[in-house]
């Protein structure tokens, strides 16, 4: 492992370390580094499926791209060495890297969220890799080696977005659509990238200040992705498996027009993003997702949920909240909440079983009770992120709540009380009151989620009306959560009408 795959030693054009090995890194980063001249050494940090497989065909690795007209173009990528982190061996040869690269210049921090944290193991490799690749061994005193990150080590934030799964039967060979306008974006505020050669990249931007990133972030995260986030958890209760189906329903497509314009748009303009920049973002996504040659799996992409829902969609709402006293989210962003948290409702009183390493307790939920539409499908049960399992037959899928089961356990628990209650009784009433407590407390753990003040009381109120309704969908033996979703869109209209 980490060793060099096509001579008997680095080239001195081995100029990049990737710690990380997933799609993105294989789909945008890796070609970019060796278009700007520098070969790539990739480290897989858990396992070592892909580290043995590229080292079999000689440091090379495949990735199909979609074309425009639905024609699909294998391109092969080449690296000069793999290697696992995961295991004391391969780490150990991973360390002894900086004195056989005198070239280094780039390294690749390409973790997930949960992976960037005080101790990590990435952040520990990280630290030690280039402790490493300054002196041989730790000296004594950090003093000298913290000057040295200060004067000569440059940390560039970056943010990638490039439509990418996998190839059907081999989750190794990334599958991807072609760059988009933004498929790179690179923070250098010290100017010491060579920021011609990137740019000349397709897809690939260099930003020179802070605020530049900051708004391209915001029209990703808080536009593009906030319209998936509306919709995934949706079509995945519908038993739609790919987000392929999902945009070119009309009353989806409506939803997240609305959405759009009822609260995005405001919520990005009180942080100074312009409309013409927002419009431009949404109606990019849209058109990549229209195509619909790169889809996405919708539980895949539903994964994270909350935290996910707390960066792309409720932020706006706290944004907005704290711009305008008066203000309140509309029926949409409600409805968008009460799904999610339908979405991490589970059907059994205790954990399914609780994901290694981090003893995530896994959860079991229910899908609708019939498909909200019909179309041809290879996977009818699979395996999706980390070991989770769906299953459109009997409807069931695997969730985490990320937050140690806190969210799912009230939700599940409120859930049965209110399903188990017959209607109007006064044990339904009851049941009510202890729904509202349950998604007050999975929305108490969003960030700037405050009681103190009434816009969010009332919104938590809103939300548990509709989320009792989702969950009467699941015991009605016909109808589906886009039923639900036509009501609020048909209020809406009508409310409209009368105005």
């Amino acid at each position: 492992m980490f060793r060099p795959l096509r001579a008997a030693t680095f080239s001195p054009s081995t100029a990049a370390v990737c710690i990380g090995s997933g799609r993105f890194v294989r789909a945008m980063l890796v070609p970019v580094l060796r278009a700007v001249g520098a070969d790539v050494v990739v480290a897989q940090t858990r396992g070592r499926d892909f580290a043995d497989a590229c080292a079999r065909a000689s440091g090379a690795y495949e990735m199909d791209v979609f074309r425009a007209d639905g024609s699909t173009e294998t391109e092969v990528v080449e690296v000069e060495a793999v290697g696992s982190l995961g295991d004391v061996e391969g780490r150990a040869a991973f360390m002894e890297l900086p004195a056989q690269l005198p070239g280094l210049k780039y390294i690749g921090f390409a973790v997930t969220d949960s992976g960037i944290v005080k101790d990590g193991q990435a952040v520990v490799d990280l630290a030690e890799f280039v402790l490493e690749a300054t002196w041989a061994g730790k000296p004594a005193d950090s003093a000298p080696f913290e000057r040295y990150l200060e004067a000569k080590v440059h940390f560039h934030n970056t943010m990638v977005d490039r439509l990418t799964n996998h190839r059907p039967g081999n989750p190794l060979v990334p599958s991807t659509e072609p760059r988009p306008r933004k498929a790179l974006v690179i923070e250098d505020l010290h100017a010491v990238l060579d920021a011609a050669a990137f740019a000349a990249q397709p897809g690939v931007h260099i930003r020179s200040r802070r605020a530049e990133l900051a708004e391209d972030r915001l029209l990703k995260l808080c536009v593009a992705n906030a319209v998936s986030s509306a919709m995934v958890q949706l079509m995945a209760l519908a038993r739609v498996n790919t987000t392929v189906h999902c945009y070119r329903d009309p009353v989806v497509r409506a939803y997240m027009d609305l959405l759009f314009e009822t609260d995005i748009v405001p919520a990005v303009a009180v942080r100074g993003v312009s409309r013409a920049a927002a419009q431009q973002t949404y109606d990019e996504w849209m058109a990549r997702f229209h195509h619909g040659h790169a889809g996405l799996d919708t539980f895949w992409v539903a994964q994270n949920t909350m935290f996910k829902y707390d960066v792309r969609l409720f932020c706006s709402i706290a944004a907005s909240a704290s711009s305008d006293p008066a203000y309140r989210p509309s029926a949409l962003m409600v409805f968008a909440a009460a799904v999610i948290l339908r979405y991490l409702t589970p059907v059994e009183p205790r954990p399914r079983r609780v994901l290694a390493p981090r003893g995530e307790p896994v959860f079991v939920g229910a899908m609708d009770p019939v498909a909200a539409y019909s179309y041809n499908t290879a996977k009818v049960s699979w395996v999706y992120g980390d070991s989770m399992t769906a299953d459109l037959s009997s409807g069931e899928y695997e969730f985490t709540d990320d937050a140690g089961g806190y969210i799912a356990r009230h939700l599940g628990a409120a859930s049965n009380a209110w399903l188990g209650a017959a209607a109007g009784s006064d044990a339904q009433r009851s049941a009510g009151l202890r729904v509202g407590v349950a998604v007050t407390a999975a929305l108490s753990t969003l960030r700037d989620f405050d009681l103190s003040k009434d816009v969010f009381v009332a919104f938590a109120a809103d939300v548990a009306d509709v989320y009792v309704k989702l969950l009467d969908v699941r015991t009605s033996a016909s109808g589906s959560s886009l039923d639900v979703l036509k009501d609020v869109m048909h209020a809406l209209q009508s409310r409209s009408a009368t105005q």
